[in-house]
């Protein structure tokens, strides 16, 4: 018995030091090992900030902890701010939209503990087309997500009983105070957001505690707390960014309809 236990620990020990990402006090830890001057941790909870989140060198070994809500993140390391490099033991993997992979997981809340797990089920090096099954996708939204001129991310939310919005998501740390909707009128709210390519997940904050996801969302993503997120793809397309859903060949089946 006590060889069993000693073996389990010393398992679980190993897969904690050679793990590159891992949930330590509530706390979503990233490793890398890399020769470098400085490594920054860039991803969709910091709008791909390259000076956002500054790794610390222990021993040889990059890492620094965040605290993040559950949701499907991706992420890269900055080397000597230049080299945008993919982890090579991340969880899961998605197309950054640039001929390379972002790494990717999902947070989710297991009984009250976070845990890690790849995007769509898949492990890691996993494009293997099961992306679609973990989306819902929403077949009867309305069209009211765009590109503006400027190139902003345009979402557009009907409410006309609330007295303010705020849009959170994995854009800004799921941040309830940052991001404040506009009062466009007739009951519509709307956001402009600066965002990269990549897949977001979001919410909107209706009077400071109410959090609803977008009725008229490409798809879902379970939120980890028995409701959903709300999810769109940013990608460029000759040139330009444009919206659409998360799962590749669904845009044409929706049925869009310009809101009023």
């Amino acid at each position: 018995m006590v060889k069993k236990l000693s073996l389990f620990f010393i398992t679980f020990l190993f897969s904690i030091l050679f793990a590159s990402i891992y949930v330590e006090n509530g706390m979503v830890v990233f490793t890398f090992e890399v020769d470098a001057q400085q490594v920054y941790l860039a991803g969709n909870f910091n709008n791909w900030s390259v000076s956002a989140n500054p790794m610390v060198n222990e021993n040889g070994v990059w890492k620094i902890s965040l605290e993040l809500l559950p949701g499907e993140y991706q992420y890269k390391f900055v080397v000597d701010g230049s080299r945008w490099i993919e982890d090579p033991d991340a969880p899961s993997y998605v197309d950054d939209g640039y001929g390379g992979k972002n790494g990717a997981f999902l947070l989710v809340n297991e009984n009250g503990k976070l845990v890690i797990k790849p995007v769509g089920g898949a492990e890691n090096n996993s494009n293997t087309g099961n992306e679609s099954q973990k989306y819902e996708v929403n077949t009867l939204r309305e069209d009211t997500i765009f590109v503006d001129e400027e190139g902003y991310v345009v979402i557009r939310y009907y409410n006309p009983d609330a007295a303010y919005v705020m849009i959170a998501g994995d854009f800004n740390n799921w941040d309830a105070e940052d991001l404040e909707m506009y009062d466009i009128g007739d009951g519509w709210w709307e956001a402009a957001l600066e965002l990269d390519s990549g897949v977001y997940q979001y919410k909107f904050v209706v009077n400071g505690e109410t959090w609803v996801e977008d009725p008229n969302a490409f798809a879902y993503l379970p939120d980890g707390f028995g409701g959903k997120n709300s999810v769109l793809k940013v990608y460029e397309e000759n040139g330009k960014l444009r919206v659409g859903s998360p799962v590749e060949n669904t845009d044409e089946k929706v049925e869009k309809k310009k809101y009023h």
